[in-house]
């Protein structure tokens, strides 16, 4: 896994314009979030199913296996319907998309988008909001 359309990698975000306070970790909470909502509603792919199990049962947060699978999100690692989805809404190296300006939204509270603990928590309130624009985007097709 690994190869296809690139839609995150952690590097861009902790070798950018990250906070210096913050470990590189935080990179990863973003993208994490988002794993674990394609996990939860079965749109990574079959070879990732351990990892996938482990997200549902909350015994790794996305965040985790996210840095396993060495920050980096590309189009083979989701099933089609996944894919269309992360597409229209997730920002690629190609541009587009709307996650990270709903993700900082929800979180606007916070200093930056980095700021946003890597809890349960928070990957609930993400995945409310992604379930209403998958609903949204998935009315739309």
């Amino acid at each position: 896994m690994g190869g296809g359309v690139c839609y995150d990698k952690a590097k861009w975000h902790y070798d950018g314009d990250f906070p210096p306070e913050l470990p590189p970790s935080q990179g990863f909470v973003h993208t994490g979030m988002f794993i674990s909502w394609l996990a939860g509603r079965n749109l990574l792919a079959d070879g990732l199913a351990a990892d996938a199990e482990a997200l549902r049962g909350r015994h790794q947060t996305g965040a985790q296996v996210f840095e396993a699978w060495g920050g980096v999100l590309t189009s083979d690692m989701l099933t089609a319907e996944g894919n269309a989805f992360a597409r229209h809404y997730y920002a690629s190296e190609m541009g587009g998309g709307e996650y990270l300006n709903d993700y900082f939204n929800l979180f606007d509270d916070l200093p930056s988008f980095y700021h946003v603990p890597d809890t349960w928590d928070s990957a609930v309130r993400v995945a409310g909001l992604i379930d209403e624009r998958y609903a949204e985007w998935q009315a739309g097709r």
